[in-house]
């Protein structure tokens, strides 16, 4: 008699292991539902060339020289470091951004040139205010 139990009880246990697969296959297998096969995601064609609006650029400003007078107010000469965050390609087509430069005594208009990927501004362009001023430069208008 305790063979026959011995035989029994392996074989729950056995059906308890194989219960405990069939759940792991129910729940991390195929479920016997056909599988769909993933169509392939058509990439969008790139955006066409076109000029970029002013919020598309961003412009910093790196103070290269700064000359304060003992009593008064300070020259800095600085030079932008225009950026493109915008998402579509550039035209091949010259344009022009005007910018603004804050922080001196008075906003300073600026502007640089673009054609393809480069960018052409002047450097060491000069700019009175006080002293310890934190300049910066927004884009303002787009023209081209």
């Amino acid at each position: 008699m305790t063979t026959v139990k011995r035989v029994f009880a392996t074989l729950a246990l056995l059906g308890m292991l194989g219960g405990f697969g069939a759940a792991a296959v129910v729940i991390f297998g195929n479920n016997s539902k056909p599988q769909r096969t993933a169509t392939p995601r058509t990439t969008l064609a790139p955006p066409p060339p076109s000029v970029p609006n002013p919020k598309e650029f961003t412009i910093g400003v790196v103070v290269t020289d700064t000359n304060c007078q003992p009593g008064g107010g300070c020259a800095y000469k600085y030079t932008i470091e225009p950026k493109y965050i915008g998402f579509h390609p550039l035209p091949e087509t010259e344009f022009t951004v005007e910018y603004q430069v804050t922080g001196g005594n008075q906003p300073q208009p600026g502007k640089f040139t673009v054609k393809g990927n480069q960018a052409q501004i002047l450097k060491d362009v000069v700019v009175e205010g006080p002293p310890g001023a934190k300049l910066e430069a927004l884009a303002t208008q787009v023209i081209g």
